[in-house]
């Protein structure tokens, strides 16, 4: 593939890379530190106006997209450095530790049995004070007039059923056993995903940012079938919207995904993240069996935390030479920089800028 002529700004980078394009450089998306408490050890403080913030942060990283999105309201109950405990409006309670390692922790769930399922109101879209149409159309106008890539993130079809509503394992439970309750649950996050895509699109995205993920470090949460029931339908309907206004879907999913990635590219997903090494996810095995229908974002591990900045650098190197060739690839850490002394972050952030500025094979 030969090297794009001239110098693209970072929204061009990534339209090229859907497009299966070459570019100047390999553009990066959403990199950024992995523990929540690290980051002000490497990304700039706050200044308190958002948008500011956002060109900061993204100019730090040199990441090329940045994203708005419709979310739930949530409430903090309790906070200090250690944790937080917080409300979302759909009353499920969640609490997250920080130390000595991040875990979260559901407190409160507002569907405790089937037949809350059925009975359930999820929120509206378009409850008053959710989002605000012109802002968002102003806000992206001027990220897009910046030169960046802007994604719209939606809230996920799967996640969001144990992120917002169920327990973990009522939801796997009721998906094979009451399948009228777990539709319920689907179908009313499918509504509210699709009309937040909509929403979103009408303002301007490039494209539209769901997570749910699928996996874990070994396997899938749930089968293949159990995918194509209950999962594909939410992708197919956010993606055939996002394609129908030439956008495009990227979706976010942890987990040894591979048995699922025919029926997420024929879902119509355009780009999928993060093909991590520690869920032993293949990422030569990725590009030759689906990298001519689908952009591969990430290959970076987070074990680069037990790596000296040599292996780092080498880790870095194996992994561009692989998605390089033939393009519709952007490296990325799986779950964002590992917690790592000064060094080794450098050696990272520099062995991946020299080779991002190679571009594809």
């Amino acid at each position: 593939m030969p090297s794009a002529a001239v110098a693209l700004s970072h929204r061009e980078r990534v339209r090229a890379v859907y497009l299966g394009q070459p570019v100047d450089r390999i553009p990066l998306l959403y990199e950024c530190p992995m523990d929540v408490t690290a980051t002000k050890l490497l990304a700039p403080p706050p200044t308190g106006d958002e948008v500011a913030d956002e060109f900061a942060f993204a100019e730090c990283f040199d990441n090329s997209a940045i994203g708005v999105g419709i979310k739930l309201a949530c409430e903090t109950l309790s906070q200090d450095e250690g944790h937080r405990v917080y409300r979302y409006e759909t009353g499920l309670v969640v609490r997250e530790q920080y130390r000595p390692v991040f875990n979260r922790h559901v407190l409160k769930v507002p569907i405790e049995s089937p037949g809350d399922a059925l009975q359930f109101q999820f929120p509206e879209v378009h409850a008053p004070g959710r989002y605000d149409a012109e802002e968002l159309r102003r806000r992206i106008a001027g990220y897009h007039a910046a030169g960046y890539f802007v994604e719209g993130w939606c809230i996920g079809g799967w996640g969001s059923v144990y992120g917002y509503l169920a327990r973990f394992d009522d939801a796997l439970r009721w998906m094979l056993t009451e399948p009228e309750a777990a539709h319920a649950l689907f179908d009313m996050l499918t509504r509210f995903s699709v009309e937040s895509a909509r929403v979103l699109l009408d303002c301007g995205v490039d494209a539209i940012f769901v997570g749910s993920d699928l996996g874990s470090g070994r396997g899938l949460i749930f089968a293949p079938p159990l995918f194509d029931e209950y999962v594909s339908p939410w992708l197919k309907a956010v993606a055939d919207l996002a394609h129908e206004r030439g956008a495009w879907v990227h979706l976010h999913s942890h987990g040894h995904i591979q048995d699922l990635m025919d029926g997420i590219v024929a879902a119509g997903v355009d780009m999928i993240n993060p093909v991590g090494p520690s869920d032993y996810n293949d990422l030569a095995l990725f590009k030759a069996r689906w990298g001519d229908r689908i952009v591969l974002h990430g290959g970076i591990s987070t074990r680069m935390q037990f790596m000296s900045e040599e292996e780092i650098r080498s880790h870095v190197r194996e992994v561009m030479a692989v998605g390089r060739r033939g393009g519709r690839f952007i490296p990325r850490t799986e779950s964002g920089i590992p917690p790592m002394r000064r060094e080794q972050v450098r050696a990272y952030l520099d062995t991946l800028s020299e080779e991002r500025a190679k571009g594809y094979a």
